[in-house]
């Protein structure tokens, strides 16, 4: 497994699990908010040339999708480390008394996260795939395109179903989720049912790009 698969594995795991503030308590949200902040630090660097390349080649459709898929996930991160070092317990720059404010948007914007990562995910995984297959040895695996949509549905099935489970779009707007704290929850299920609603946003921004880039090839007609 190389560099760049091994910190994209890191940040995806640190950040699913960081979320479950309810298991992962302050001190295990912040530490995992700092590996998540520091493995973005490398994410950036390998992935460097993306910035150098914005005021470089056309602006297509596919490009535009990309990049503001992008800019809403950069700016949702920086709204969660802004806010983050507002309400923290543990760094200096906590205050005693940070304002609701901070605390909604570092709520909101975590949210946000999850969808704008599945976006990221899902505009980027033409050229992710190929290096998870070469890294996990899927490439091996007899009728891949098969197992591919399966799993395609199986993903999409249970994105829908998690995000009515943990009310996703109650939490979006702040709205009160009856019974909330009596919804069975631990690590594992809460892990991977956000995974699951990330790769539902993922499936769908995969597909939309794959629409506009089929449209693209399409000959023009006279």
């Amino acid at each position: 497994m190389n560099k760049r698969l091994t910190v994209d594995l890191g940040m995806l795991i640190s950040f699913l699990v960081l979320l479950d503030y309810r298991l992962v308590r302050n001190f295990g949200h912040e530490t995992l908010a700092l590996v998540f902040f520091l493995l973005f630090l490398l994410h950036t660097w390998f992935n460097r040339q993306w910035y150098a390349s914005l005021t470089r080649g056309r602006w297509n459709t596919d490009r535009k999708l990309t990049f503001l898929a992008d800019l809403l996930l950069l700016g949702s991160f920086a709204a969660v480390m802004a806010s983050g070092f507002m309400i923290s317990h543990t760094l200096p720059t906590g205050m005693q008394k940070a304002p609701l404010l901070a605390h909604q948007i570092h709520h909101v914007a975590g949210y946000v996260m999850v969808i704008a990562l599945g976006f990221h995910l899902g505009l980027h995984w033409s050229a992710i795939l190929p290096r998870l297959e070469k890294g996990m040895g899927f490439s091996k695996i007899p009728h891949r395109a098969i197992l591919y949509k399966v799993l395609v549905i199986l993903l999409t099935a249970g994105g829908i179903y998690f995000s009515f489970y943990y009310s996703l779009g109650s939490r979006l707007l702040l709205l009160r989720i009856p019974n909330a704290r009596s919804i069975p929850v631990t690590l594992w299920t809460f892990t991977f049912g956000h995974l699951l609603i990330m790769s539902l946003y993922a499936t769908g921004a995969y597909y939309v790009q794959k629409f506009f880039r089929q449209r693209k090839r399409r000959p023009a007609r006279t």
